[in-house]
């Protein structure tokens, strides 16, 4: 970094020396490859002059510097409110290419966003892309007027940290906390603070003493520890083999490759300057190889007494048995292990101890199962000699016989006898008992059946078996059964079906109707369509309209077995027998009414259609007169019409859009118009003319001598950034207005437009467009510039440009008046006041159109006098189509003493032109009369539609 401020201090300084010393014809200072960066600053506080000074300030530079793909690469950033890459570091090769591109450069003119070009340099500017190159120098120079508008310190940072070395300028109002926050430290060597833009090349003077070839270690070592190296206008501090340079570009350390991790070594490093050497560990010692370790064996010097095994450890040995031993306290000698006293042998019985292992072994009387672990006791039943009738039971060392369950072991030890349980007199049974095996039971006498508690016996019941065919009730007895009949009911012949009595053969029910016998009794029954009375004897006729479900509309009449509906008087019965409609009187063809025939009930009503009232004879019609009630409001006659009223107006008069006032065709003959000469009627207004040679004037009543006169016009209208492009449009509409005006014409009013923003640009001149639809089409042509807003600027170019003759603009001599009218959105960026007293010296009558944030005394500055008729303001561009509309351009022949064109009346173009005008007035009565003709036809169409 060191490197590459100096080298920068020289390439500054190469600028200064060229600004205070005579040119030489020396050739350039050749030094290392660096990529510069310009970052130089745009804002509208910049002036015009002041953008040029620093434009040669690059320019100067760049003349001095080795330049080339392969040597110095340049790059130029703008910044305002936005960035612009103005050239990219891979753009040229050439300086002259990067003159060209410098001098073309235009001002952004608006903020001063510094933290926001930082971080585009960073980012962009000096990224590989855009042609920056890796372990090159990377320089940004920033030249700067005026304090950020957005935080620069930690974007300068991180491009400082990125590797950037940045070089702060700044000029006149320049913040010195700002400058060293973005600056690379050294401070005395990276800021600068000049008072104006012409000194911005003397602060490169404290460079001149270090240029090409002088060796600057000669004079000092400039605080280097070990060496100081000279280079072309520059030197660098070097370290001796095995250090390495610090940060402050001057001291050395020792270079650590153990700390760096620079070794291989396998255990132990010991640093030196700039190299190294490897040790062990305690217990190892360093193989040939001068990196590896390998463990010390201690065995190996034969004194470890070791009754089997020595094995090596670190810093010394152990002794190890063969497998099967454990070793003893004294850690040389061995003993078998004794496998059985760990306690998991599993052994049932014994567990005997063998080399490595161990086996089990079974007691007297038993025998080692499979699993080699547990015993069983030996079965002697199992060898066929036991002679036992039923079960031989083996028992340790023998064996004995043993009985089936329900039997008993004899005398000799091996048969078996049934036990007789009916023998003990504990049976409880109630007829008979038998013994089994294990047991006895109990058994009944014939016809008896053998209870739930197994002992006691019931009789057999005959009848539950179902067999017995009884249609109501069977009755057991012994070994048998009987029927009987239930209540109600007596036995059949048959001694087993049942016939219920019949009590209505009796002959004593009294049932008017019916007798019904029951079981043991009867009741009465009536005949259909009839209902038993309370006495449940005698009957009555069902009443089926009471039922409440006849749905008969007006009457139910019942009858037997159902009912049917009948109507009211006046009604008649529909066809669904019973809903009810009224008679339609009017249907008999006998009712005279003049227009519509009512039914009502038993009768009929006339009635007349709307619009018209009955008359008294209750049958005809008279139309309702609407003008009658006194509330028309009609200026002059009201004229009746069906359900309503029109006005109408007399001879002469014509009536109005309300539709009740009444306006004089020819209002000059009924109002007073205060017409000076003459009074011109037209539909519902009127104006005034004046005489041939005379023109109106402003009151719109009296006339004067002055006439529209032949100007030469030129516009300026902002193009400006701040305009926006709708607003643009609006604009272009504004300056369309006012030609609308105008009487164009090569010998009347010529039109010429100017477009201004950072820099001036001639639309069209005063001679280029003879007509106002060319000039229309032409502003509508317009392409938006979207700059600055250099209205000085403008001023001077139409003074000096546009009111020339060769632009247009007609001699002097001839008095023809100039006009200027200049339109502007905001602050001008450079100063008015010069040009605008030049313009109105000129003897050009200036007015001064502003919009938004225009400044009101710049816009008074511009005006002519008085002011107040030069000078027009508009908080929004929607209301400069009304600045247009009052804007008065037009200046009297008298008091310009221009040429005013005199016509001589019987020459065939003024015959042309009077037949023309004519013609034109007559059309356009024409027009208007159609169109009261169709206003007309509306409003009759509308009375039709009424009624």
């Amino acid at each position: 970094m060191t490197r590459v401020l100096v080298y920068v201090g020289v390439l500054i300084a190469i600028m200064a020396a060229t600004e205070a010393r005579p040119k030489s014809a020396e050739p350039k200072c050749k030094s290392g490859p660096v990529d510069l960066v310009f970052i130089i600053d745009g804002s509208r506080s910049v002036r015009p002059h002041e953008f040029e000074t620093m434009r040669k300030f690059m320019i100067d530079i760049i003349h001095e510097m080795d330049i080339g793909l392969e040597a110095t690469r340049v790059g130029v950033v703008q910044y305002s409110s936005q960035v612009q890459n103005v050239f990219s570091l891979k753009a040229f090769s050439k300086p002259a290419q990067m003159v060209k591109a410098i001098n073309e450069i235009i001002p952004l003119a608006q903020g001063t966003m510094t933290g926001l070009a930082i971080r585009y340099a960073m980012n962009v500017a000096f990224s590989a892309e855009e042609g920056a190159r890796p372990n090159v120098p990377h320089v940004a120079v920033i030249v700067t007027d005026g304090r950020p508008q957005d935080r620069v310190a930690e974007v300068a940072a991180a491009a400082r940290e990125s590797g950037i070395e940045i070089y702060a300028i700044g000029v006149a109002r320049a913040d010195m906390t700002s400058l060293r926050a973005m600056a690379s430290p050294p401070f005395e060597d990276h800021v600068f603070l000049v008072e104006s833009f012409d000194l911005i090349h003397q602060f490169g003077l404290q460079f001149q003493d270090k240029l090409c070839g002088m060796d600057l270690c000669v004079e000092s070592d400039h605080g280097c520890e070990h060496i100081c190296e000279s280079s072309p206008g520059s030197y660098q501090c070097l370290c001796l083999p095995g250090y390495t340079l610090n940060e402050d570009g001057k001291t050395c350390t020792p270079i650590d490759l153990c700390a760096e991790g620079k070794h291989d070594c396998q255990q132990i490093c010991i640093a030196s300057p700039g190299s190294f050497t490897c040790d062990c560990n305690t217990g190892y010692t360093l193989n040939d190889d001068k990196r590896t370790c390998t463990m010390i064996d201690y065995c190996s010097f034969g004194n470890d007494s070791c009754e089997h095994q020595c094995v090596g450890v670190l810093n010394g040995f152990n002794c190890r048995c063969h497998e099967g031993f454990s070793l003893n306290d004294d850690l040389k000698t061995c003993t078998m292990i004794d496998y059985c006293s760990f306690g998991n042998d599993s052994c049932e019985h014994e567990c005997v101890s063998v080399l490595q292992s161990f086996y089990c072994q079974c007691r007297e009387g038993y025998t080692l199962n499979e699993d080699e672990t547990t015993c069983t006791m030996i079965d002697y039943c199992s060898f066929g000699n036991d002679s036992c009738e039923h079960e031989c039971v083996s028992v340790l060392n023998g064996f004995h016989c043993h009985c089936n369950d329900g039997y008993s072991l004899n005398d000799d030890m091996k048969t078996c006898t049934m036990i007789d349980y009916c023998s003990f007199g504990n049976d409880s049974c109630e007829h008979e008992c038998v013994s089994v095996l294990k047991g006895f039971h109990c058994r009944c006498n014939d016809g008896y059946s053998l209870n739930g508690d197994k002992k006691t016996c019931t009789m057999i019941d005959y009848c539950s078996f179902g067999n017995d065919s009884c249609e109501h009730e069977c009755v057991s007895v012994l070994k048998g059964f009987h029927c009987r009949c239930n209540d109600g009911y007596s036995l059949n012949g048959d001694k087993k079906t049942c016939t219920m009595i019949d009590y209505c053969s009796f002959g004593n029910d009294s049932c008017e109707h019916e007798c019904v016998s029951v079981l043991k009794g009867f009741h009465c029954r009536c005949n259909d369509g009839y209902s038993l009375n309370g006495d449940k004897k005698t009957c009555t006729m069902i009443d089926y309209c009471s039922f409440g479900n006849d749905s008969c509309e007006h009457e139910c009449v019942s009858v037997l077995k159902g009912f049917h509906c009948i109507c009211n008087d006046g009604y008649s019965l529909n066809d669904d027998k019973k809903t009810c409609t009224m008679i339609d009187y009017c249907s008999f063809g006998n009712d005279s009414c003049e227009h519509e025939c009512v039914s009502v009930l038993k009768g009929f009503n006339c009635r007349c259609k709307d619009g018209y009232t009955l008359n008294d004879d209750k049958k005809t019609c008279t139309m309702i007169d609407y003008c009658s009630f006194g509330n028309h409001s009609c200026d002059h006659h009201c004229v009746g019409v069906l359900n309503g009223f029109y006005c109408r107006c007399n001879e002469g008069y014509t009536l109005q859009e309300n539709g009740k006032t009444c306006q004089s065709d020819n209002l000059c003959n009924t109002v007073e118009h205060g017409c000076e000469h003459q009074c011109v009627s037209t539909p519902g207004s009127y104006h005034c003319i004046c005489p041939e040679g005379h023109v109106l004037q402003d009151d719109g009543k009296t006339c004067g001598t002055c006439r529209s006169s032949n100007i030469d016009l030129v516009l300026l209208i902002d193009g400006s950034k701040s305009v926006r492009p709708q607003n643009f449009e609006l604009v272009k509409q504004f300056v369309n207005q006012v030609v609308d005006q105008l009487d164009v014409s090569p010998k009347g009013t010529r039109v010429g437009l100017v477009q201004y923003s950072s820099r001036v640009r001639t639309e069209f001149t005063l001679s280029m467009y003879q007509t106002k639809e060319e000039i229309k089409k032409a502003v509508m042509n317009v392409e938006y510039m979207e700059k600055g807003t250099m209205t000085g600027l403008a001023l001077k170019h139409m003074v000096e440009n546009s009111f020339t003759e060769a632009d247009g603009a007609r001699p002097a001599g001839r008095n023809i008046p100039r006009v200027g009218l200049v339109f502007t959105d905001g602050r001008s960026q450079d100063d008015i006041q010069e040009w605008a007293k030049k313009a109105k010296e000129a003897g050009i009558t200036m007015y001064a159109v502003g919009v938004g944030k225009a400044v009101e005394d710049e816009l008074r500055e511009i005006a002519s006098e008085p002011v107040q008729k030069h000078f027009f303001y508009s908080a929004d561009f929607t209301a400069i189509s009304q600045i247009a509309e009052n804007l008065k351009l037009n200046v009297c022949a008298a008091e310009s003493q221009g040429e005013i064109e005199v016509k001589n009346p019987c020459a065939c173009e003024s015959l042309v032109e009077f037949q023309q005008v004519t013609m034109t007035t007559l059309d356009q009565l024409t027009q208007k009369l159609s169109a009261m003709t169709k206003r007309l036809e509306v409003l009759e169409n509308q009375l039709l539609t009424r009624k």
